[in-house]
């Protein structure tokens, strides 16, 4: 059975760091350094991938797959990117 306890704190946790809407939309909000909004992108489909996995775990009536290593490399991954956005900003780009 899910944990929605679980899944709720990773949403909030992503949330607090980024938007996923906002990490797709980067490439129209205007120029960035080389790669960094594919990396945004990328980060929010693996946001994606994460609640499509606890989806189809609770649509199995499955334990839950998605690991916590997975979610902290996530997390992790996100704040070092929004941190280098920051700093891209500030930057000029």
């Amino acid at each position: 059975m899910a944990d929605y306890e679980r899944i709720g704190r990773f949403i909030y946790g992503f949330h607090r760091i980024a938007n996923p809407e906002t990490l797709r939309d980067l490439l129209a909000s205007g120029p960035l350094p080389s790669g960094l909004a594919d990396r945004g992108a990328a980060l929010a489909e693996r946001f994606d991938a994460v609640l499509a996995d606890w989806q189809e775990d609770a649509r199995l009536e499955r334990g839950d797959s998605v690991s916590d290593e997975r979610i902290a490399a996530l997390l992790k991954d996100t704040r070092d990117f929004s941190a280098e956005l920051a700093y891209a900003r500030t930057q000029g780009a």
